[in-house]
């Protein structure tokens, strides 16, 4: 998979994923990745474009398809994809010698939904979501130790802030602790605080 690698810092002991929002790239989530690089040194983190081209931009991928506004369609999708999405992750595990609990998955939008339902289901480190909700909780939610972090714009227009509320719900049943962290006035975008969020809950793992 076409990715983009920022090292570690430090002895690599930890693998941190961002998974971009649909119709974007590798590069968009670029300097989410150095941020978080400078929040934990010991992380490697691997920014990939996704599985499938995006016809509707230029330069732009997607992770499943999105061609309907019916979240059953986006899940079907995505459980299609996910084999692909999963051998990827797992060929950068194995040639680093780690686990999944030394992995965080992140995104935004679609990468947060994705990151959100394969970091429960394969019980990896942490998941910081940024404009996302869980997919398939039926299919990817179990206990396991892995924490949460939503973060979202309050006057997001095209992932709802309710998703939040439905996501939380969904994970505190099984047991995940999880964090929200809201952005007052935000759009479907990362801000400066988002990010700060973000930064402090890795500093806290």
């Amino acid at each position: 998979m076409d990715e983009l690698v920022i090292p570690s810092k430090a002895e690599t002991k930890n693998l941190i994923f961002l998974f971009h929002g649909y119709g974007s790239n590798k590069e968009n989530l670029q300097i989410v990745g150095e941020n978080f690089a400078e929040a934990l040194p010991s992380a490697e983190i691997h920014l990939a474009n996704g599985t499938e081209p995006c016809a509707e931009t230029y330069d732009g991928y997607k992770w499943f398809s999105m061609n309907s506004d019916d979240l059953k369609d986006w899940e079907d999708e995505f459980v299609k994809n996910v084999q692909q999405i999963m051998d990827y992750v797992n060929s950068v595990k194995d040639s680093k010698n780690l686990n999944y609990r030394d992995i965080i998955f992140s995104g935004f939008s679609q990468g947060a939904m994705l990151s959100l339902s394969l970091g429960i289901y394969y019980d990896v480190k942490a998941v910081i979501a940024f404009s996302g909700l869980i997919l398939s909780p039926d299919k990817f939610l179990k206990n396991a130790s892995t924490k949460v972090l939503l973060a979202h714009g309050s006057n997001d227009s095209v992932v709802p802030v309710s998703a939040v509320d439905f996501t939380k719900s969904a994970l505190e049943k099984f047991n995940i602790d999880t964090k929200v962290a809201i952005a007052p006035g935000l759009d479907h975008a990362i801000n400066g605080y988002l990010l700060d969020q973000a930064v402090d809950f890795l500093h806290n793992l």
